[in-house]
């Protein structure tokens, strides 16, 4: 009933973002003259004369070598490994929401016919509900088979590496290994495309229709993808802990700083409360901005605080949210509070 796409269709935002924050570098790069440390070791007699080996044989042995540590300095050298691994850790905390898409919006309808078309807001209201939670399960099951897949490339990248060096240790390769050799070449390499395709998800396709028609309204074909959102994190160097309150700073991983146009969700809690009193020393606020002051705490301990996106309908993956522990101050001398004292100190009188 449903066919899945994993290309297309991306945001350009977010892929922005990415090739900002993390450029893998290409074959071509200056760090294929990293060179192995294992390369030299086919260098042969000199000339390049094969060292005691049948002629063809060396050939096969030299061209072979060459495309494993040609391997090695380029897609498995560790830089790129360490950039494959720091894609795969944003994703893991991004935020996935289900949208839904109008085919006509490409095209301005005519003016003398614009009552009759329907806002993008009337038209998720006009989307079976029962169909709509479906597509959100859908989608959820798409971004968790996803993550999983690059995960298990990612893995396959490490294994790989430790692989390709064994190999290139070697002085000399069986006919049967030479085979063995060049099939996981092929793989590995594989293995680095489908890990780039992989990077997002795309459009989510239905055989039927999610909306029936509806009166004399033009009711437009839709379609729905799935929009990622780059993960919220506490600003640390901003954040910061007085006697009685907390000020917190976040921002989205990657992007810069403007109006965020949604609600975030802000938990706190005392930790290791000794009594009931204490153990109620927490609670959840949510704001719009990316910045929120949490009062009437205590002074000399330690709260947990988390961060993440308020909960929408269209989100359908982001469990993910990110903590940070801050200890208040002591009371000033005086029994003033962090806010208090320097209220006094500006204003003596």
């Amino acid at each position: 009933m449903f066919n899945y796409m994993t290309k297309g269709n991306l945001h350009v935002c977010f892929a922005a973002d990415m090739k900002r924050m993390m450029t893998p570098p290409s074959d071509d790069s200056d760090v294929s003259d990293q060179r192995h440390p294992m390369k030299t070791r086919c260098a042969g007699g000199q000339g390049g004369d094969s060292p005691g080996m049948d002629p063809k044989k060396w050939i096969t042995f030299k061209d072979l070598h060459d495309q494993v540590t040609q391997l090695l300095s380029t897609k498995l050298n560790p830089c790129n490994i360490k950039q494959c691994k720091s894609k795969l850790d944003i994703l893991n905390k991004c935020s996935y929401y289900l949208e839904v898409m109008r085919q006509d919006t490409l095209h301005q309808p005519d003016p003398q016919q614009q009552q009759n078309y329907l806002s993008n807001s009337t038209i998720l209201h006009l989307i079976d509900p029962w169909k709509f939670q479906r597509m959100k399960k859908l989608g959820h099951s798409q971004v968790q088979i996803q993550l999983s897949l690059l995960e298990e490339l990612y893995e396959q990248f490490c294994k790989g590496k430790v692989e390709m060096e064994a190999i290139a240790s070697q002085s000399d390769y069986g006919d049967e290994e030479v085979a063995h050799i060049n099939g996981r070449i092929a793989h590995l390499r594989k293995a680095f495309t489908d890990f780039d395709s992989t990077l997002m998800p795309g459009e989510l396709h239905t055989k039927h229709r999610l909306i029936s028609e509806t009166g004399n309204a033009k009711v437009p074909q839709i379609h729905l993808r799935l929009s990622v959102k780059m993960p919220v994190m506490f600003d640390t160097s901003r954040s910061e802990a007085l006697a009685d309150c907390a000020r917190l700073h976040w921002e989205m991983a990657g992007q810069e700083q403007q109006e965020p146009g949604e609600q975030f969700e802000i938990r706190y809690k005392l930790l290791q409360p000794t009594n009931t009193e204490e153990g109620n020393q927490l609670g959840t606020v949510t704001c719009n901005s990316y910045c929120i002051q949490v009062n009437n705490l205590l002074p000399q301990r330690c709260y947990e605080f988390t961060v993440k996106r308020a909960d929408a309908c269209c989100l359908v993956y982001g469990f993910w949210n990110d903590t940070m522990v801050l200890r208040t101050m002591p009371l000033s001398p005086g029994g003033f509070t962090g806010s208090q004292e320097k209220r006094r100190r500006l204003f003596p009188w």
